[in-house]
């Protein structure tokens, strides 16, 4: 699963999400669930009830306009009037209180349905019935007022009607008189004549003013019968609000299986949120999205009760699924060596915390193991670890053979016990004054390359390489380079870059072993000082064989158990 690569999520790997963020997915359903059956005990009894308004034209005012079909109402703006603040200020001050309502679109045409919730079944019936009828008579004083205004309007522009229609007939009447006062048949005959043309210039305005007085004397008739209308109203009740049978509430049950059902489906949001945005590497396939570097082993996360034992759980229980594990990375290292030969094995990690310690040992453990001369070295100079896993003196060792001239054979340890009695530990030794520089000097590759001739294969814990730079300098003088990398710790950018950082300086990485599968923690990455003081160069004063002497002692792997705090896994 590549998370960064864009890939879809199969079925497994949501499981394998599930299994590893299952806190992400368990709190939040168990806090929507809490707080829904909490607030579903807290809230007591609850009734609802409800009341239906039909929305329609009256008989009588579809008789006044034919044209009416019955028209269908915006519904949304009825409920928006039906929620406004004219409404509520009378519903509150009929009772005393606002109530909570919810008005919706009834299942026919043009009804509202108001349902209202109150403490008893009485309550809840008055809430309905009395928001409803505070409703109905909001839009009753509203269409009066609307007829009340459209009826002033028309008065007055009937009055303009008539005052225009007597200025029009103002010549005619005036000629008419003058007909009618004169003597002179003469006189009459052309005043008529004048009479009968003006009054052909203004027929078609005296029908057109007249048409119009008369159309506003029928509004002004239809407006006074919907004025009287107005007080029945075009909204109804028609269903009046009862008091229920029983309360409403959700039994607290439902309530809780609803809010589980929420709370699960937002921790899965939440977990898969977190999944892709976390840049770690969680399985091989994340490396292998990286680098064309084998994953040569992926290590089982470990329990509490495994960490102990876990850097001797190759000897310990060599059927286990670690000792397993481990055996892969031995197996990958001889077949590499098919290739080379490869005596000299450096074995770092990214970071702190990468077990690096733990696939150093156990590594060292399974090549003596099959036969192999194995000796393990603890090059860890600012934070030596092996002493401390096999319960050995950190001093002396490697460092005061190359700085005091110690003999190795009297710092290696040896374990005599069935099947490893090939195996050698030296521990680190004391603490050079710059362990960068150290590994550099003459003295201390001279040694390397000495034991390397006498062992089958030298395994070195090196301290990691985005700490220090102690790693980078090794890692370009010996054959092979195994890196560690901790699930759900690693990020893809970190193993990136020390992949860059060990091609630059020419280390032959071999692999990479993944350590922690399907483990997701995260540790801190505060590790070592820095020294810039030089460490002298000088050789080994003995090369006599190692095998064969008793010079550090002898490490019995059954009393050995780590006693220092923190991790193992180093």
């Amino acid at each position: 699963m590549d998370t960064v690569s864009g890939e879809e999520y199969g079925l497994l790997e949501y499981w394998s999400i599930v299994r590893k963020r299952w806190p992400w997915v368990l709190l939040p359903a168990l806090v929507v669930a809490g707080a829904a059956g909490f607030y579903s005990v807290s809230e007591g009894s609850v009734y609802q009830s409800t009341a239906q308004v039909l929305l329609a034209d009256t008989a009588l005012q579809r008789t006044l306009d034919p044209s009416s079909q019955g028209f269908t109402r915006e519904l949304s703006n009825e409920i928006s009037l039906a929620r406004g603040d004219t409404v509520e200020t009378l519903v509150a001050d009929e009772l005393g209180k606002l109530p909570s309502i919810v008005i919706t679109p009834g299942s026919g045409a043009d009804v509202l349905v108001f349902t209202a919730r109150g403490q008893t079944a009485e309550d809840a019936a008055l809430f309905a019935n009395t928001w409803a009828s505070k409703y109905i008579q909001v839009k009753r004083d509203g269409a009066v007022n609307d007829i009340s205004a459209a009826t002033a309007t028309l008065q007055v522009r009937l009055s303009e009607l008539r005052a225009e229609r007597q200025a029009l007939r103002a010549p005619l009447d005036d000629l008419d008189e003058q007909i009618q006062r004169s003597a002179d048949e003469e006189v009459a005959v052309r005043l008529q004549r004048q009479y009968d043309r003006l009054a052909d210039d203004l027929r078609y305005e005296l029908e057109l003013t007249t048409e119009q007085a008369e159309a506003a004397v029928r509004s002004l008739a239809a407006l006074e019968l919907q004025a009287e209308l107005a007080t029945v109203g075009e909204a109804r009740v028609v269903q009046v609000a009862a008091p229920p049978g029983g309360p409403s509430n959700t039994p607290v049950w439902r309530t809780v299986v609803y809010g589980l059902t929420i709370g699960l489906m937002a921790g899965l949001g939440l977990a898969l949120l977190a999944e892709t945005r976390d840049k770690t590497i969680k399985s091989a396939s994340d490396i292998q999205g990286l680098t064309s570097l084998p994953v040569l082993a992926s290590i089982p996360a470990a329990g509490k009760k495994q960490m102990a034992d876990l850097p001797f759980s190759t000897h310990r229980d060599p059927e286990g699924m670690f000792a397993d594990a481990y055996h892969k990375v031995r197996s990958s290292l001889e077949f590499v060596s098919l290739e080379g030969d490869i005596r000299t094995v450096l074995i770092t990690s990214p970071n702190a915390s990468e077990g690096k310690s733990t696939t150093a040992c156990n590594l060292a453990l399974a090549l003596s193991s099959v036969g192999k001369r194995t000796v393990l070295l603890d090059v860890d100079f600012r934070r030596a670890r092996v002493h401390r896993i096999f319960g050995i003196p950190q001093m002396p060792g490697v460092t005061d053979v190359v700085l005091s001239g110690v003999e190795m054979g009297s710092v290696a340890y040896s374990i005599q016990e069935p099947g490893l009695t090939d195996l050698l530990v030296a521990p680190a030794g004391t603490t050079p004054p710059s362990p960068a520089a150290f590994v550099g000097t003459s003295g201390f590759l001279g040694t390397l390359e000495w034991l390397r001739s006498q062992a089958d294969v030298v395994v070195m814990d090196a301290p990691p390489l985005l700490a220090v730079s102690d790693a980078h300098t090794l890692g370009k003088h010996v054959d092979a380079v195994i890196l560690t990398a901790m699930a759900g710790q690693t990020t893809k950018g970190e193993l990136a870059e020390v992949l860059t950082v060990m091609s630059q300086v020419g280390a032959n990485v071999i692999g990479v072993v993944l350590v922690g599968v399907d483990e997701a923690e995260s540790y801190g990455k505060g590790y070592y000082y820095r020294s810039k003081a030089n460490a002298p160069a000088a050789g080994p004063s003995n090369t006599q064989n190692l095998w064969g002497q008793q010079g550090g002692g002898v490490i019995d792997l059954n009393q050995q158990q780590d006693q220092s705090p923190g991790r193992v896994l180093k």
